[in-house]
């Protein structure tokens, strides 16, 4: 049996970690970015590398690291992905929920409606249970 000083599943991930919890495998990580390239694929249609890469402006070097489970998408190309495609950045990490984003409706409101003022958009978000 391992020490608890050096088995990685008894440190804490941080000072506010529940019981129980603990950091990844290195194989349980290679595993879930491997998915999430999957679902990067997926969101375009399993189009080029070079094709991505145009639609996010972003370089292929990302853009493979991100396919191949070397490294996790950064904020910008979680963002540029979701513009691009509509795909909910939930699902393309995750894989659960829905996959397309509700889009953003525009409603006019009545000036001086003190329920909304100043507010020019409504946002539709899925529901999640």
């Amino acid at each position: 049996m391992k020490s608890k000083s050096t088995d990685h599943h008894y440190e804490p991930m941080c000072e506010t970690s529940e019981p129980g919890e603990r950091h990844f495998s290195r194989q349980e990580l290679v595993s879930v970015n491997l998915d999430i390239g999957r679902r990067l694929l997926e969101a375009f249609g399993n189009r080029s590398v070079a094709s991505i890469v145009l639609r996010l402006k972003s370089t292929s070097r990302e853009v493979n690291a991100v396919i191949n489970g070397e490294k996790l998408p950064s904020a910008e190309l979680l963002l540029s992905v979701q513009r691009a495609t509509g795909i909910s950045i939930d699902w393309l990490l995750t894989g659960v929920g829905s996959k397309k984003i509700k889009r953003v409706i525009r409603k006019r409101r009545p000036i001086g409606d003190p329920a909304v003022s100043n507010r020019r958009y409504t946002f539709v978000f899925p529901k999640y249970g």
